[in-house]
């Protein structure tokens, strides 16, 4: 495991991010991610993602994200869609290269994990279960070095 700090984590995170991510019941899919410095707040992270659908050779699905930095860890915001500007989950630095959070949205429970594993790697992982949803998403990151 990775250690990092929570006044390091926002110039950790930023770059180009080569993402695998696998969904029980869905499969497995590609894309790109980039953190970039808010031009209004340098404590804040733009975050996207274009994502490559299974049977399709180009980005078709999208997300984006605001990671405000704390002084001890960082909340995670929706940036698009219907939820824009809501909080998502928060993470403390409790535990050396492992956060975890907890998100309630309506009657489904979210519970998220990051695992930092190097300088160039970290994993981002949710369980997500209600009373219609129950799977796993588990998101493999690797800095695009280019």
């Amino acid at each position: 495991m990775y250690f990092i700090q929570a006044d390091q984590v926002g110039d950790y995170f930023l770059g180009s991010w080569k993402v695998k991510r696998s969904i029980t019941g869905f499969g497995e899919i590609s894309g790109d991610a980039r953190f970039r410095v808010n031009q209004d707040d340098p404590d804040v992270l733009d975050f996207n993602e274009a994502m490559i659908l299974p049977n399709s050779d180009k980005a078709n699905a999208f997300r984006s994200y605001q990671y405000r930095i704390q002084k001890n860890g960082f909340d995670i915001f929706f940036s698009d869609g219907p939820d824009n500007g809501k909080l998502f989950l928060s993470f403390s630095f409790n535990k050396e290269s492992t956060l975890t959070s907890h998100h309630l949205c309506i009657k489904d429970h979210y519970d998220a994990r990051f695992q930092f594993n190097s300088e160039n790697n970290f994993v981002l992982s949710f369980s997500v279960v209600g009373p219609k949803k129950d799977y796993q998403i588990h998101s493999t990151f690797h800095r695009d070095s280019f």
